[in-house]
């Protein structure tokens, strides 16, 4: 919860109802700090429904709309929007500058890229920063990875650094068709079930480097280290039976699992790189894949290698009454806990909230080859 001491509290207009949304609107449902007064959803048939049995809980009193000149016409402090931005990337910017020109702060998860201003697309900075000069509104983009954990974490980390050869973030989404049991997302995006030589969505579009880039830039920037080139390598694994999971069969010779690295190069070798793995159920771990310690569980590991050397490990425990995804739970409150800070923050795009240049020693600013 946010702290409630100066009495204030902040009226909200949520948008998107999807699987991280839901969770968001929930937390702002339930935290005293907020004032949920309106609600934008993309369908005809949850027009109408009031909010809070949208969210999974009691009604509220706030029946959702789908017409975003209705949400405008509120004007509250802040817009949480969580309406999925893949595949539609240019509405999502279009809708977010929307709420921006008619004088309303916006904290998103949606647009990935804008975690890191400063290495998203031009185009996306440029008309965010417009609209919100027009609208003397304040923007700001968070999320869980990419987000607090592969930005704000490092930086605290980073803190302590003396010389660095090289840094690398591992994340492990371990038993995906469990966590995460979305079949769009899973066969369509990152391939499992596809056949022998299929390329996953997300590598063939160019998600990965679009969302993950930031990340990698952020990290060199902070360091004080000027990238040669930012570079892709993935493979994936195929079952060697048929796999039984919480999505259905995954038959033997499809993918049943993924890895990719995107990596900052300095004079050819990797300097600071994100690595990815995900499988489904009672996939068998390559030998040559690094393990986080809890074998048999997701998570993130922070691996920096110099004087010192350090490693630190990040889970997402599930909770014991209630079965949301904690990955899904963490990255709603990123941007719900974020709403007070933002309506309070000067007009503009903001930042992510540590200064991390100011903080990372000098000696950590040079990648040594």
């Amino acid at each position: 919860m946010v702290d409630t001491s100066a009495g204030r509290v902040h009226r909200v207009a949520h948008v998107g109802t999807g699987l991280t949304g839901t969770q968001a609107l929930r937390a702002v449902i339930d935290d005293p700090a907020l004032e949920l007064v309106g609600l934008k959803v993309s369908t005809a048939e949850k027009a109408g429904v009031d909010a809070g049995r949208l969210a999974g809980g009691p009604d509220v009193g706030v029946l959702a709309t789908d017409d975003a000149q209705a949400i405008r016409a509120l004007a509250p402090d802040c817009v949480l929007y969580c309406a999925t931005a893949v595949r539609r990337e240019p509405e999502a910017i279009a809708d977010i500058v929307g709420y921006l020109e008619a004088g309303i702060n916006v904290v998103t998860i949606s647009t990935i890229p804008m975690v890191y201003p400063a290495a998203a697309p031009s185009e996306w900075r440029e008309a965010i920063d417009a609209a919100s000069a027009r609208g003397n509104s304040t923007f700001y983009a968070t999320g869980a990875e990419p987000g607090f954990v592969s930005l704000n974490i490092p930086t605290a980390v980073l803190a302590g650094a003396g010389a660095v050869d090289s840094y690398r973030m591992d994340e492990y989404a371990i038993d995906l068709d469990k966590s995460y049991p979305i079949w769009d997302v899973l066969h369509e995006s990152m391939g499992f079930g596809k056949p022998d030589g299929h390329v996953p969505a997300r590598i063939a579009s160019g998600k990965v480097n679009n969302d993950w880039e930031t990340v990698v830039r952020y990290i060199a920037d902070i360091l004080g280290i000027e990238l040669d080139s930012v570079e892709l390598d993935w493979e994936t694994l195929l079952a060697p039976d048929d796999l039984a999971t919480a999505i259905g069969v995954i038959p033997h010779g499809t993918i049943c699992g993924h890895r990719w690295q995107l990596a900052g190069m300095v004079e050819g070798r990797p300097a600071v790189g994100v690595q990815y793995f995900a499988t489904v159920s009672s996939t068998p771990w390559p030998q040559r894949w690094p393990r986080p310690s809890r074998q048999d569980q997701g998570g993130m590991v922070i691996r920096v290698e110099g004087r010192p050397s350090m490693c630190v490990e990040l889970y997402f425990e599930q909770s014991p009454d209630d079965r949301v995804n904690p990955g899904v739970a963490v990255t709603a409150m990123a941007a719900v806990n974020a709403i007070p800070a933002v309506v309070d923050a000067p007009v503009g795009v903001l930042e992510n909230p540590l200064s991390g240049a100011s903080i990372v020693s000098r000696q950590s600013r040079t990648i040594r080859t």
